[in-house]
């Protein structure tokens, strides 16, 4: 089934007025996107599959998901979902919109066979170079030895990707032959993630700067939200290592109309083109990472869910209910609404555990977030676990989100780190410079 997924009452359906949302995974995204749902006054019933202690505070959380996409699937069921929207990429290239197809229910999201797209980045470079999307030279190698021999084939600096799935942490920028030969072998002999470096991307290293496109799909129509600036590297200045995402502001102070129309021209029509003909078509987010060079925007991934840290910075400014949009995209109608956004600028900041992107210790106290809030922010939380007498104690890398909107990137930024200050968990970090003009 490829597609627009016409939809009628769940299984589960007993007369009621508004939806029930089932959001699946238990990030700072599905935070964001649970919140989003339950402002909505269509929207009877969210919950979160398996949540955290933060999404806890605000719908119900259920933790089928340790039972697999099956658990998922059955819950989703017993409890009439209309709409089931998964946050991660990780079910969704395991086939979970597959199987809740299967039973009878709207999943908002790409089949295991489109969601290749962000599984395999040989896959979606391929798909792009078949289907005229504007990107970068590359090369597959499905071996080590023959990756070390063709290492140089674009010169220095260079890209290595792990082919599979690394939570956005399997891109290494390689300055000489040196540090792209030791990339190689961490990913592909090491194995640093897994069966993820069983093959590689070895890429041209694109000068520029970057932009996250992220849109509601049907089929047909893509509905996008206003471009978004990440700050991938954990250090002030983009340096160190690639995260999750430290930060995000938006709109994109340096997408202008020009640029959009080149992205549109050059990458979102081609790939919308390209997902009809190769019946790679679906109901659901799809993000495109872009690198705007001096020759022109260029596509480097495909990601078929939202983006994370980046639903914390867009879903507040979107001025309307986010299951109208996402209702008219299993319909196959996105194409007659146009959706509407806040005149307003958005900052978030992530707070992480000391050691992150690396090892990193958890269980400590968090304290601040009803401040952070009350200094109007939104605070997000991502790992983040409930301990003795209701305590927030931090159970990952990136712990919080901290979203500031208001009516200027300089004062959203401001105010983002006026909320960020009033946190603490021993060995929170963050970085200073989200939304600075170099940062």
């Amino acid at each position: 089934l490829r597609g627009p997924l016409r939809v009628s009452a769940s299984p589960g359906y007993s007369g009621r007025m508004g939806k029930t949302v089932m959001v699946v995974g238990g990030g700072g995204r599905e935070h964001a996107l649970a919140r989003a749902f339950s402002e909505s006054p269509s929207v009877d019933e969210v919950i979160c599959c398996p949540g955290n202690a933060g999404t806890g505070g605000l719908v119900q959380c259920r933790n089928a998901a340790a039972s697999g996409n099956a658990g998922i699937v059955e819950l989703a069921g017993n409890l009439g979902a209309d709409m089931v929207v998964p946050g991660p990429e990780g079910p969704l290239a395991e086939g979970l919109i597959d199987d809740l197809r299967a039973a009878g229910l709207a999943g908002f999201g790409p089949p295991a066979a489109s969601a290749r797209l962000e599984a395999s980045k040989g896959f979606a470079k391929d798909f792009m170079l078949r289907n005229g999307v504007s990107t970068g030279a590359y090369r597959r190698f499905r071996s080590a030895e023959a990756a070390l021999s063709g290492i140089d084939e674009f010169g220095f600096p260079a890209v290595v990707k792990a082919d599979g799935l690394a939570a956005g942490k399997g891109v290494l920028i390689c300055a000489d032959r040196r540090e792209a030969a030791e990339a190689v072998e961490d990913l592909m002999v090491h194995r640093r993630f897994g069966d993820s470096g069983g093959e590689i991307v070895l890429e041209e290293c694109l000068t520029g700067w970057e932009t996250s496109i992220i849109g509601i799909v049907d089929g047909e129509h893509f509905a996008g939200f206003p471009p978004a600036r990440d700050h991938k590297r954990a250090g002030d200045g983009d340096t160190g290592p690639n995260t999750g995402g430290m930060g995000v502001t938006a709109p994109h102070p340096l997408v202008d109309t020009a640029v959009q129309e080149d992205i549109r021209r050059n990458i979102i029509d081609p790939t919308m083109r390209g997902l009809a003909a190769e019946s790679l078509s679906y109901p659901g987010f799809l993000f495109i990472g872009v690198m705007v060079t001096p020759l022109g925007a260029r596509a480097l991934e495909y990601n078929v869910r939202f983006g994370d840290p980046e639903a914390q910075a867009l879903l507040p400014l979107l001025d309307g209910p986010l299951d109208d949009y996402v209702q008219a995209a299993l319909e196959g109608r996105l194409g007659g609404l146009e959706p509407r956004w806040k005149a307003a600028s958005s900052c978030c900041v992530v707070m992480a555990s000391r050691g992150y992107p690396g090892d990193y210790p958890k269980g400590f106290p968090i304290t601040g977030m009803r401040r952070a809030e009350e200094a109007g922010c939104r605070v997000y939380c991502a790992g983040v676990r409930s301990g003795e007498g209701g305590r927030m104690l931090s159970d990952g890398g990136r712990v919080l989100g901290v979203t500031r909107v208001s009516r200027s990137a300089k004062e959203a930024r401001e105010g983002a780190y006026r909320g960020i200050r009033q946190l603490e968990f021993q060995g929170g970090w963050y970085r200073s410079d989200i939304g600075d003009t170099g940062g």
